[in-house]
């Protein structure tokens, strides 16, 4: 493996490719083989998102993270586009899709993970959200504004 792999289907690629596969079928227990025990689990810093902060222990990140994301959301998905290796650290770009069931609205969010692996198995994960995405779809914010081209409209 050289330093920067683009390429890369090492076992760690594969680890972390198989754990998102379980995740996207919502088995759990499988997808709990590719992570520590003691997984620190680092998600953006919004506090109305209950995946927020920081969640310690494997059990922690399944039940305040994994489960309430596919409860609130039909057709829960993180779609997977691209990863990277550098040295222990997987990078992982994709969006996250799915039907609020609470609002109806979709989600569609751009979403990259950088996990840390050792031992075999993925010590920590850093996720890197578009909050404004989520909180539009959980009908927390309201959407927003489009150009006539449909792009989102940036402030001055």
């Amino acid at each position: 493996m050289s330093f920067l792999d683009f390429s890369s289907d090492s076992e760690d690629v594969k680890r972390i490719k198989n754990f998102y596969s379980a995740v996207e079928r919502g088995d759990f227990s499988s997808a709990r083989q590719y992570l520590d025990y003691n997984l620190e689990w680092v998600g953006p810093e919004a506090r109305e998102l209950w995946y927020s902060g920081t969640h310690r222990g494997v059990d922690a990140v399944f039940r305040e993270v994994f489960e309430p994301s596919h409860g609130k959301f039909a057709n829960f998905r993180m779609r997977i586009s691209k990863f990277f290796e550098v040295g222990n650290h997987i990078f992982v770009l994709g969006r996250v899709t799915g039907r609020t069931k609470m609002t109806g609205r979709d989600l569609d969010a751009p979403m990259a993970h950088v996990w840390t692996l050792g031992n075999g198995k993925a010590v920590r994960c850093e996720a890197f959200e578009d909050t404004r995405k989520w909180l539009e779809a959980l009908g927390e914010v309201p959407p927003a504004p489009q150009t006539e081209a449909g792009e989102e409209k940036v402030a001055a």
